[in-house]
């Protein structure tokens, strides 16, 4: 089947996807960041074609926010939900958003900068979703619960099921020196952490795959886009390193055409 979805990515082009101050000049007030940050969303909709208004992402927990709520927890779109004047400031607390066919030009997405975003979509029930899905979330195993949230809502065959990786820091640019303290599932990274001149190399697709392939999803496209290298896109990892021009948010989402 043909997908139902558009599926893209903004980078340095269309500016930075993110309000959070440390990516604008000392002393830029929260309502001058508001006003930058929907004039990036609305020239990413006009690219695309899509209000820039009405674009939803998940309020996933992070050591940092503190946020608590089951590991893999999904949150279907709903009227309620749409029923706003602008959808980014919608909160729903939850690692996986699904969005139904029904909902045109509705985008669902999360802002990046080295992890990938996962896109499951199921051609034939008319429902897709999206989880933000940094190393410590596959770590628990995220990408397996993406998918399995249409098998256990929507009752989802898993040959109808299309997955999308997107753009990441690939295996040959995310590098640690030490193992890392998060990679606390064995079983998750056996093979896809691997040391290379005392460097430990992380093959987040690799380990992404394996939990695709462990409930039977066969159609799986990847970006081969590395954050790190390609100059279009942010990166934490190269700004870190003293890249100044990777310093900011890309943003990974789909809607329905």
């Amino acid at each position: 089947m043909e997908s139902k979805i558009k599926i893209f990515e903004s980078g340095i082009e269309e500016g930075i996807m993110s309000r959070n101050k440390k990516f604008y000049k000392d002393g830029t007030s929260e309502e001058e960041i508001n006003k930058l940050f929907l004039e990036v969303r609305k020239k990413i909709g006009n690219k695309y074609g899509f209000d820039g208004k009405k674009m939803f992402q998940a309020l996933q927990k992070t050591e940092i926010n503190k946020i608590d709520y089951p590991d893999g927890k999904y949150h279907v779109i709903n009227e309620e939900d749409i029923n706003r004047e602008d959808l980014w400031y919608v909160e729903i607390p939850t690692d996986i958003l699904i969005l139904k066919e029904k909902y045109k030009n509705i985008v669902v997405g999360n802002q990046m900068a080295d992890c990938p975003i996962l896109i499951v979509e199921d051609r034939k029930k008319g429902v897709t979703a999206l989880s933000h899905c940094g190393a410590p979330y596959i770590n628990r195993k995220l990408p397996y619960q993406t998918a399995e949230a249409l098998i256990k809502e929507f009752n989802s065959n898993p040959e109808d099921l299309y997955a999308y990786i997107g753009s990441n820091s690939k295996k040959e640019s995310y590098i640690y020196d030490r193992y890392p303290a998060w990679a606390t599932n064995e079983d998750v990274w056996d093979g896809y952490i691997t040391e290379e001149n005392k460097d430990f190399h992380i093959d987040m697709e690799g380990a992404m795959l394996k939990q695709m392939h462990a409930l039977g999803i066969k159609n799986i496209e990847i970006s081969q886009i590395d954050t790190v290298t390609d100059d279009r896109y942010y990166s934490h990892s190269a700004f870190s390193k003293g890249n100044i021009s990777k310093k900011g948010q890309n943003f990974v989402g789909f809607f329905y055409k």
